[in-house]
């Protein structure tokens, strides 16, 4: 055991609720636009992919800022059927007791000479206050006074219910009336890309809603500097794994190329990894990837193996035309494509077997759209079609590759059932 070693699962946290400080890498940009936003006088919009770090970014930024936060989660929300249920309950502690009413005993008097006297007791209710109003005064309260936020976060779960949207848009116009700006409350709203525009298509009375609410800068995946950081952070200093620097640079790469930076997927091919060091005796080589390629993809893309399977060509087609379009997508980081940036990807990776023209490509791409788990979405009024998940770039990034000397697209050997 080498002194200062930490455990794997203290330095490769990709799901942890909680920040890991020691292993969080700073997004300037996107901080000070978040903190600015928060300040500000409209309520917020942070979105990005799911892994991308939203969480952890707020957060981090809230606790070194000093802003006081709670978390109403939309997926809670629903359960309960009620956003103000669900504000009502981070807010306020469980178990607070609350005063509903009072009792009032009277006596009543008799004739002289009587000696015993009769009391009654009458109800009387009070008024409860508006629970959403009771919310924002105790959040008023911890914050001492000052600006506080709500975080609103999974929206994306709601976006289909028409009661749970109109109530949010309701709370986001209610924020202005004079009762409830006193309490200096802001909303920030975290969800993912694809839902950002059925947001506001949803909400009701949309352009009151949108004239109160800003979007931050998106959030995306690391690029390939900061995946360098994460990796020379984990393997070296807090693992002690001493990997060369040469091969530090290439094995970041690789992860970046197989993960495309999301954090949350970064996190967890790296924990793969450092437990295939941990049994070759804390000792890195590149061996090593295959096998960690394999049980990162067995952790979270299995579902995707199997769907991107189901539509690869045998390995006896002679050009295996699909097996190119599908390995090309993979070569494409954008979230959208067409035929002809396939065909260009396809002439520059197979230039012996390439088409002269794009045609068949389109075909392709429309069916890859079409399957019960497709790959592909098509967009719009447009010849470009987007990836329904980019998980399935990562997986065809680990699963396929040309074999040498052939332009053949294979599939590398793993067994997921």
């Amino acid at each position: 055991m080498i002194f200062g070693r930490k455990n794997i699962d203290e330095v490769f946290t990709p799901r942890n609720p909680t920040v890991n400080n020691g292993m969080y890498i700073p997004r300037q940009a996107l901080e000070k636009g978040l903190f600015r936003s928060v300040t500000g006088s409209m309520h917020s919009f942070l979105f990005g992919e799911s892994g991308t770090g939203k969480s952890w970014l707020y957060k981090k930024v809230f606790k070194d800022k000093g802003i006081n936060y709670v978390i109403a989660n939309c997926a809670s929300a629903s359960m309960k059927n009620s956003i103000t249920g669900e504000i009502y309950s981070v807010c306020i502690p469980p178990g607070t007791s609350e005063k509903t009413g009072y009792k009032e005993t009277k006596k009543a008097g008799f004739s002289a000479g009587a000696t015993a006297e009769i009391s009654h007791e009458g109800e009387f209710q009070i008024v409860m206050k508006d629970g959403l109003l009771k919310s924002f005064e105790e959040l008023h309260r911890k914050g001492g006074g000052n600006k506080s936020v709500i975080v609103v976060d999974n929206v994306e779960t709601i976006v289909k219910n028409e009661k749970l949207m109109s109530e949010l848009s309701d709370i986001i116009i209610l924020l202005d009336d004079e009762r409830y700006a006193r309490c200096k409350v802001k909303l920030l709203i975290v969800g993912v890309p694809n839902e950002v525009i059925r947001y506001y298509s949803a909400a009701k009375n949309r352009s009151s809603v949108g004239n109160r609410i800003e979007e931050i800068e998106r959030v995306t995946g690391f690029d390939s500097a900061q995946v360098y950081d994460l990796v020379e952070r984990g393997f070296n200093q807090f693992l002690k794994v001493k990997i060369p620097e040469l091969q530090t640079r290439l094995l970041s790469r690789h992860i970046y190329d197989v993960t495309l930076g999301v954090p949350q997927r970064v996190h967890e091919y790296c924990e793969c990894l450092a437990y295939e060091i941990e049994d070759n005796d804390w000792l890195y080589s590149n061996e090593l990837l295959e096998e960690s390629d394999k049980r990162w993809l067995l952790k979270g893309l299995r579902e995707c193996y199997s769907t991107i399977e189901k539509h690869l060509n045998s390995d006896e087609t002679s050009e295996g035309r699909r097996n190119q379009v599908i390995y090309s997508l993979g070569q494409h980081s954008i979230h959208q494509i067409d035929t002809n940036k396939v065909g260009e990807i396809i002439r520059k990776e197979f230039p012996s077997t390439a088409p002269e023209s794009n045609s068949g490509i389109g075909q392709i791409l429309a069916h890859l759209s079409k399957d019960k788990n497709a790959i592909l979405h098509p967009i719009s009024n447009s010849n470009y079609y987007s990836i329904t998940d980019p998980r399935y770039i990562m997986c065809i990034r680990v699963m396929l590759y040309k074999e040498p000397g052939t332009e053949i697209v294979k599939k590398k050997a793993f067994k997921i059932s």
